[in-house]
């Protein structure tokens, strides 16, 4: 399904919101992660490499493969409001079309699981 033309302008300015949101939440993990002084250097390196990793691989899809286009935008938006990266408030400027194609998508926010750290003992 492709997205209208007044859609897609709005879209495209969403998208800006999302993006901006998705980084700084990036940033606000990884400081968090970096910060974390009860584990060793080594695992919060680990996991600030995991975080980058599978964060990367979830902007590549929301933010490049799935909203280039008018015909992929749409599936674009759904991760966007997935990863809980827009308010109910921006997305109403959207078309009703549009809003019930998300409608049925729940919200996942990213959270940090954090690790447990294992300890050798020589």
């Amino acid at each position: 399904m492709s997205i209208l033309e007044s859609d897609w302008k709005k879209f495209k300015e969403l998208r800006k919101i999302a993006l901006d949101r998705f980084c700084q939440g990036v940033l606000a993990d990884a400081k968090a992660i970096a910060e974390h002084g009860a584990l060793s250097a080594h695992a919060r390196y680990g996991m600030l490499y995991g975080l980058i990793h599978d964060r990367n691989k979830d902007m590549a899809r929301a933010f490049d493969q799935y909203s280039q286009s008018r015909s992929s935008a749409l599936t674009g938006l759904r991760l966007m409001v997935m990863h809980d990266l827009l308010t109910d408030a921006e997305l109403s400027v959207l078309s009703k079309d549009a809003l019930d194609y998300i409608s049925d998508v729940g919200r996942r926010p990213y959270e940090l699981e954090w690790v447990e750290e294992i300890v050798s003992r020589d």
